[in-house]
């Protein structure tokens, strides 16, 4: 599929303000010569970890199973907390190297995040849901900020780890309205800061969805199909099963990853669907964009679909 430029798309968000959104969350004091260093340090590493694995994978089995992942995720959840949303107060010890047009910079995926729910927010507005439910939640930031963002639609969070559903209640059961630093993180205004409170956060897996065919009128993924590659067909047909309407994908689909990006994910063994693998599996892509800031080796595309038939 042709990708579309993402401010000519229907997504309509322009450079300034993606770059507004996502600034606060670069590495400011850092140089082109670190920049560069970093990268070539990054380069080298990838590709000797990739040689190893081609000489070494097939004989030690080193697939990343769904047990890798539950076990890798349980770990992240579990130390994660909601305050690294803050524009004051976000982890300031994990930039890594990032690219958009012509810049190179470091920066921490706290402000990806912060674009990406912009990306979601204007879906919405297209294609106008009154059922929402994300696939692969984790902590549930973004169903987090859209509820208290849509409040005319019903919620609800699909993960995979007990850490991430815990983390996610936990929120729910701890503030009585959303925090200040959270309406703040927002990319917009939020009519209703107790519409968090209303979302339903599930647990299971992507490969068999607890939910009946067409249950919702729009599923959305955010770099968590990037960890199904085990179960890509499964997930992406159950994705298609459940909804009755649209899917909004923000994932590292094969057609961004090229050259070092493509080295990266097979590396990691991460997600390497095509675009246009969707049809094939009951979704037909509408349109897709990817010239938002991305990770030096690992691209995303934002990807609506419509249910075939």
């Amino acid at each position: 599929m042709q990708l579309t430029p993402t401010a000519a798309s229907p997504l309509a968000i322009d450079d300034a303000l993606l770059w507004r959104l996502f600034e606060p969350f670069t590495d400011r004091s850092a140089g082109e010569v670190a920049w560069t260093r970093e990268a070539r340090r990054r380069k080298w590493k990838l590709s000797k970890n990739y040689l190893r694995r081609r000489l070494l994978g097939r004989l030690t089995g080193d697939e990343r199973s769904e047990q890798v992942i539950l076990d890798e995720y349980e770990k992240s959840w579990s130390g994660t907390e909601y305050d690294r949303y803050s524009l004051d107060r976000f982890p300031r010890n994990d930039f890594i190297p990032w690219v958009w047009r012509d810049r190179r910079f470091f920066a921490t995926d706290v402000g990806g995040t912060r674009f990406r729910q912009l990306m979601l927010i204007r879906a919405i507005e297209l294609t106008r849901p009154r059922s929402v439910l994300e696939i692969g939640c984790g902590n549930g930031i973004n169903l987090i900020l859209l509820a208290c963002r849509f409040p005319e639609v019903s919620f609800t969070g699909l993960e995979l780890t007990e850490a991430g559903q815990r983390a996610a209640r936990g929120f729910q059961e701890r503030h009585a309205t959303l925090p200040d630093f959270l309406c703040d993180f927002a990319p917009e205004p939020l009519p209703d800061p107790l519409g968090f409170k209303r979302i339903r956060f599930e647990r299971g897996s992507a490969a068999e969805l607890p939910f009946a065919d067409g249950s919702f009128d729009f599923v959305q993924t955010v770099l968590a199909l990037e960890q199904m590659e085990q179960i890509r067909a499964r997930a992406l047909g159950e994705m298609a099963r459940v909804t009755a309407g649209h899917s909004f994908n923000i994932e590292p689909f094969r057609d961004v990853n090229t050259g070092w990006s493509r080295l990266y994910v097979e590396r990691r063994n991460y997600f390497r669907g095509g675009i246009d693998e969707l049809s094939s599996l009951g979704l037909e892509p509408q349109w897709a964009a990817a010239d938002f800031p991305q990770e030096l080796f690992l691209k995303a595309a934002a990807v609506l679909s419509k249910k075939r038939g």
